[in-house]
């Protein structure tokens, strides 16, 4: 807080208080440009990477959250992979049980 009033006192005597409201508009309406082209910059850059992209935001490309989400992705494959295996455990236990059942009696034939 006390930069910026120091900044804003600093102005005031650098530009003039005549001048200050005219500058204020001027950087509002540069911030105001420059977020306008941030934001065309990022929906170029989302268009350009497809569809499956289109929810990505800038802070995804940060390498500490980007590796974060893909080791969440890494344990849901796990949780899937100890589920399949689970399944298909259960499926040969089943299988090992009808051809168990189903064998043909020597006496019959």
């Amino acid at each position: 807080m006390e930069k910026l009033l120091t900044l804003t006192v600093l102005a005031a005597i650098l530009i003039g208080p005549d001048k200050l409201p005219q500058f204020a508009v001027d950087a509002a309406r540069f911030l105001q440009k420059i977020r306008s082209m941030s934001q065309q910059a990022m929906s170029e850059f989302k268009g350009q990477l497809g569809p499956e992209f289109a929810d990505m935001e800038i802070k995804d490309l940060n390498p500490k959250r980007f590796l974060a989400n893909h080791l969440n992705d890494l344990d849901d494959l796990d949780n899937l992979a100890g589920e399949t295996k689970n399944i298909a455990e259960s499926a040969v236990a089943d299988i090992r049980a009808i051809v168990n059942n189903s064998r043909i009696d020597p006496d019959l034939l």
